[in-house]
Protein backbone atom coordinates (compact mmCIF):
# COMPACT_ATOMS: atom_id res chain seq x y z
CA UNK A 1 0.00 0.00 0.00
CA UNK A 2 2.87 2.37 0.75
CA UNK A 3 4.31 1.98 -2.72
CA UNK A 4 0.89 2.79 -4.22
CA UNK A 5 0.74 6.00 -2.18
CA UNK A 6 4.26 6.93 -3.25
CA UNK A 7 3.44 6.29 -6.92
CA UNK A 8 0.31 8.43 -6.61
CA UNK A 9 2.35 11.18 -4.98
CA UNK A 10 4.92 10.92 -7.75
CA UNK A 11 2.29 11.12 -10.49
CA UNK A 12 0.64 14.16 -8.86
CA UNK A 13 4.06 15.74 -8.54
CA UNK A 14 4.73 15.09 -12.24
CA UNK A 15 1.43 16.75 -13.15
CA UNK A 16 2.31 19.71 -10.93
CA UNK A 17 5.76 19.90 -12.51
CA UNK A 18 4.24 20.06 -15.99
CA UNK A 19 1.97 22.86 -14.82
CA UNK A 20 4.96 24.73 -13.36
CA UNK A 21 6.89 24.32 -16.62
CA UNK A 22 3.99 25.76 -18.60
CA UNK A 23 3.63 28.67 -16.18
CA UNK A 24 7.37 29.33 -16.36
CA UNK A 25 7.34 29.36 -20.15
CA UNK A 26 4.42 31.79 -20.13
CA UNK A 27 5.75 34.17 -17.45
CA UNK A 28 9.54 33.66 -17.31
CA UNK A 29 9.42 34.28 -13.56
CA UNK A 30 12.18 33.18 -11.19
CA UNK A 31 9.47 31.96 -8.80
CA UNK A 32 8.28 29.32 -11.26
CA UNK A 33 11.87 28.35 -12.02
CA UNK A 34 12.50 27.71 -8.33
CA UNK A 35 9.26 25.73 -8.10
CA UNK A 36 10.42 23.66 -11.08
CA UNK A 37 13.71 22.92 -9.37
CA UNK A 38 11.86 21.96 -6.18
CA UNK A 39 9.53 19.58 -7.99
CA UNK A 40 12.47 18.12 -9.90
CA UNK A 41 14.28 17.45 -6.64
CA UNK A 42 11.21 15.95 -4.97
CA UNK A 43 10.47 13.75 -7.99
CA UNK A 44 14.05 12.48 -8.03
CA UNK A 45 13.96 11.65 -4.32
CA UNK A 46 10.58 9.93 -4.66
CA UNK A 47 11.80 7.85 -7.60
CA UNK A 48 14.88 6.75 -5.65
CA UNK A 49 12.75 5.80 -2.62
CA UNK A 50 10.28 3.88 -4.80
CA UNK A 51 13.16 2.03 -6.45
CA UNK A 52 14.65 1.08 -3.10
CA UNK A 53 11.29 -0.11 -1.75
CA UNK A 54 10.64 -2.10 -4.95
CA UNK A 55 14.02 -3.80 -4.76
CA UNK A 56 13.67 -4.66 -1.07
CA UNK A 57 10.05 -5.85 -1.28
CA UNK A 58 9.08 -7.22 -4.72
CA UNK A 59 5.75 -8.44 -3.33
CA UNK A 60 4.75 -4.81 -2.78
CA UNK A 61 5.08 -4.26 -6.52
CA UNK A 62 2.75 -7.20 -7.17
CA UNK A 63 0.14 -5.72 -4.82
CA UNK A 64 -0.10 -2.39 -6.66
CA UNK A 65 -3.67 -1.73 -7.72
CA UNK A 66 -3.22 -0.30 -11.22
CA UNK A 67 -6.89 0.47 -11.73
CA UNK A 68 -6.91 2.58 -8.54
CA UNK A 69 -3.81 4.44 -9.72
CA UNK A 70 -5.24 5.13 -13.17
CA UNK A 71 -8.58 6.20 -11.69
CA UNK A 72 -6.94 8.64 -9.26
CA UNK A 73 -4.61 10.07 -11.89
CA UNK A 74 -7.45 10.54 -14.39
CA UNK A 75 -9.50 12.29 -11.72
CA UNK A 76 -6.60 14.59 -10.85
CA UNK A 77 -5.93 15.47 -14.48
CA UNK A 78 -9.63 16.04 -15.01
CA UNK A 79 -9.75 18.47 -12.06
CA UNK A 80 -6.77 20.36 -13.48
CA UNK A 81 -8.37 20.60 -16.92
CA UNK A 82 -11.69 21.78 -15.47
CA UNK A 83 -9.89 24.45 -13.46
CA UNK A 84 -8.05 25.63 -16.60
CA UNK A 85 -11.31 25.87 -18.51
CA UNK A 86 -13.06 27.69 -15.66
CA UNK A 87 -10.22 30.20 -15.33
CA UNK A 88 -10.33 30.95 -19.07
CA UNK A 89 -14.10 31.41 -19.00
CA UNK A 90 -13.78 33.63 -15.92
CA UNK A 91 -11.15 35.83 -17.62
CA UNK A 92 -13.30 36.23 -20.73
CA UNK A 93 -16.35 37.07 -18.59
CA UNK A 94 -14.40 39.73 -16.67
CA UNK A 95 -13.15 41.19 -19.96
CA UNK A 96 -16.70 41.26 -21.32
CA UNK A 97 -17.68 43.69 -18.55
CA UNK A 98 -14.72 45.99 -19.25
CA UNK A 99 -15.63 48.87 -21.65
CA UNK A 100 -12.17 48.56 -23.21
CA UNK A 101 -13.26 45.33 -24.93
CA UNK A 102 -16.60 46.36 -26.41
CA UNK A 103 -18.23 49.14 -28.40
CA UNK A 104 -21.85 50.20 -28.59
CA UNK A 105 -23.48 49.98 -31.98
CA UNK A 106 -26.15 52.28 -33.43
CA UNK A 107 -28.93 50.51 -31.52
CA UNK A 108 -27.11 50.60 -28.15
CA UNK A 109 -26.11 46.94 -28.11
CA UNK A 110 -22.67 45.73 -27.12
CA UNK A 111 -20.38 44.66 -29.93
CA UNK A 112 -17.37 42.81 -28.58
CA UNK A 113 -13.93 43.37 -30.03
CA UNK A 114 -11.92 40.38 -31.30
CA UNK A 115 -9.25 40.80 -28.62
CA UNK A 116 -11.68 39.83 -25.86
CA UNK A 117 -10.58 36.23 -26.42
CA UNK A 118 -6.86 35.70 -26.91
CA UNK A 119 -5.60 33.10 -29.36
CA UNK A 120 -3.76 31.18 -26.63
CA UNK A 121 -6.96 30.90 -24.58
CA UNK A 122 -8.94 29.68 -27.56
CA UNK A 123 -6.22 27.15 -28.39
CA UNK A 124 -6.11 25.96 -24.78
CA UNK A 125 -9.88 25.46 -24.73
CA UNK A 126 -9.92 23.41 -27.93
CA UNK A 127 -6.65 21.50 -27.51
CA UNK A 128 -7.50 20.30 -23.99
CA UNK A 129 -10.97 19.16 -24.99
CA UNK A 130 -10.05 15.62 -26.20
CA UNK A 131 -7.96 14.88 -23.10
CA UNK A 132 -10.69 16.31 -20.90
CA UNK A 133 -13.34 14.10 -22.50
CA UNK A 134 -11.22 10.94 -22.37
CA UNK A 135 -10.05 11.43 -18.78
CA UNK A 136 -13.45 12.59 -17.60
CA UNK A 137 -15.32 9.69 -19.15
CA UNK A 138 -12.82 7.17 -17.72
CA UNK A 139 -13.06 8.73 -14.26
CA UNK A 140 -16.87 8.87 -14.29
CA UNK A 141 -17.22 5.32 -15.68
CA UNK A 142 -14.95 3.93 -12.96
CA UNK A 143 -16.77 5.99 -10.33
CA UNK A 144 -20.13 4.58 -11.42
CA UNK A 145 -18.61 1.09 -11.40
CA UNK A 146 -17.36 1.71 -7.86
CA UNK A 147 -20.76 2.95 -6.69
CA UNK A 148 -22.77 0.18 -8.34
CA UNK A 149 -20.53 -2.85 -7.88
CA UNK A 150 -18.09 -1.84 -5.14
CA UNK A 151 -14.92 -2.27 -7.21
CA UNK A 152 -13.00 -0.28 -9.75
Amino acid sequence: MIITIMILTLSFSFCFQILVIILYLLNKSIRYYRMFLGTFLSNTILMIIIGIVAIRDPDAVKKIDISLLLWAISGFINIILVSVKISIIRKVYIRSKDPQYYDLNFFGKKVYRPDILQKSELAAMFLTMPLFLIMGSYFVARLINLILYGSL
